[in-house]
């Protein structure tokens, strides 16, 4: 059982102004039904006594708890949840289960769709969605957005800069013969060759790697699907001279006439040190990608945090939001740093920058011009407090209450003000859809970072206080 910290309070109610609102305008969520699509709800065991404490209504409907003997159920969504009712106390609130791949996740989306939700919030990353084009679980959340007028809300993901990508240069070599394909070459100078890229994966992590190329996929829109087929070969060394073998899982994957998708696993559970790594990527058969991308997974513990240690883009060019968090009708959350003794806030090095442009319709054809959705769309409070979460993330300011960290922490702070907003609306007989909610937190988000919209902070950070000064 997780730790018990009674009456715990997410330190974001300030930061964004929620508190000021639920006091002064009587506020609550009341009459608004929020989803939470995440990990487990009660794996750990307390959720009992969290709601016998208030940290949780007298009522959460569970539709579907997560296999409980898989190790990512840490009940990063009872968290999620908790974050949401000390905001919106009175919203009605339910959960479902993320599933382990994008099938289960628009199952999740249906299922909760029809018990009611009015808004949906996730923080699920699954490293098999396309990058390029709109994947069925986008498709699905584009489809309830518009017809069923359901707001959608969800993280941006921790990969922050660990973005590599390119197009496709015939190094000439072939490292590992000649039916494993051709070295993809790293150096930008065309007078030297490199196959082999350092990277360094997580302490005591499972890392995860993604590799995607520009071609469409199979099971988006059916045809000839890949006309490449890409590998991706790790090595135990820095210098590519050691293949490895015990410790990497996938990577070489037939793709022609699937999907230009190739997921890496790196085991690193066990080992309290970073690993430091070499990678190539093969091409193994048809035409040279026009652009490849991969984006290694990544955590809020700078311990776990992978980093790709040369050859980086440009820092003000990476992209690293993919999938359904780039979906056309979602609202997707990047994270400030909060922290003791009221230290400014600063962006989470870890959030995850928008801006992956879009290059096929859903029948695979190419656009004529690549679609760049604006997100991230804005950014919400991070390193706040719950009653249990986590035993593996610092106690930042001292205080008893475990830290949840991640843009998980940050996307159910958007939900929640979403709620308020739409009980604010309804007083006055409005109907907010999505696209005008969506638009409303935008507008009165105080801009961030770069002056105007960014990939990075996106509009800026949410302000309940100001969108309900702006609502129509």
């Amino acid at each position: 059982m997780g730790t018990s910290a009674k009456n715990a309070r997410t330190q974001g109610d300030h930061i964004i102004h929620a508190k000021q609102v639920c006091s002064k305008d009587g506020l609550s969520g009341q009459g608004v039904s929020i989803a939470v699509i995440s990990d487990s709800f009660n794996c750990l065991g307390g959720a009992d006594a969290g709601q016998a404490n208030g940290e949780l209504p007298p009522t959460v409907t569970v539709l579907k708890e997560a296999d409980c003997q898989n190790e990512r159920a840490l009940d990063e969504g009872r968290a999620m949840l908790e974050v949401i009712h000390d905001l919106a106390p009175k919203a009605n609130l339910l959960f479902h289960a993320m599933g382990d791949n994008p099938n289960d996740f628009i199952q999740a989306l249906k299922t909760v769709a029809e018990h009611g939700a009015r808004i949906i919030v996730d923080d699920a990353v699954y490293f098999s969605e396309p990058m390029f084009q709109d994947g069925p679980a986008s498709q699905t959340i584009d489809r309830l957005a518009t017809l069923r007028g359901i707001a959608f809300f969800t993280s941006v993901g921790n990969a922050g800069l660990n973005s590599y990508q390119s197009a496709f240069v015939d190094s000439g070599t072939y490292p590992l013969g000649a039916k494993q394909g051709v070295a993809h070459d790293f150096n930008p100078d065309p007078n030297k060759t490199d196959t082999c890229q350092t990277i360094t994966v997580g302490a005591d992590a499972f890392t995860v790697l993604s590799l995607q190329w520009d071609q469409p996929a199979k099971s988006i829109s059916g045809g000839s699907g890949s006309a490449s087929d890409l590998d991706v070969a790790v090595y135990d060394d820095p210098s590519c001279k050691q293949l490895s073998q015990a410790w990497v899982i996938g990577g070489t994957t037939d793709n022609l006439g699937g999907d230009p998708v190739e997921v890496v696993g790196f085991d690193n559970k066990g080992n309290h040190r970073r690993k430091t790594v070499g990678l190539r990527i093969l091409k193994v058969a048809g035409p040279a990608p026009g652009l490849l991308k991969y984006i290694l997974s990544g955590s809020s513990l700078p311990s776990e945090h992978p980093s790709i240690d040369e050859y980086r883009n440009d820092p003000k060019t990476i992209t690293s939001a993919f999938g359904h968090a780039n979906a056309e009708n979602v609202f997707s959350v990047g994270a400030v740093e909060t922290g003791p003794n009221n230290k400014p806030l600063r962006l989470s090095y870890y959030s995850s920058p928008g801006g992956l442009p879009i290059l096929f319709d859903d029948q695979g054809n190419r656009l004529p011009e690549p679609v760049v959705r604006h997100h991230v769309d804005a950014v919400a409070p991070t390193n706040v407090n719950t009653s249990f979460f986590s035993k593996t993330r610092p106690d930042l300011e001292k205080d008893g209450k475990p830290n949840f960290t991640g843009t998980s922490a940050a996307a159910p702070h958007a939900a929640a003000v979403a709620a308020l907003l739409l009980q604010a609306a309804a007083r006055n007989d409005h109907v907010l859809p999505p696209i005008q909610l969506y638009d409303l937190l935008r507008r009165s988000a105080i801009d961030w970072g770069e002056p105007g919209y960014d990939h990075l902070s996106g509009y800026g950070l949410l302000q309940a206080d100001r969108a309900l000064q702006w609502l129509p």
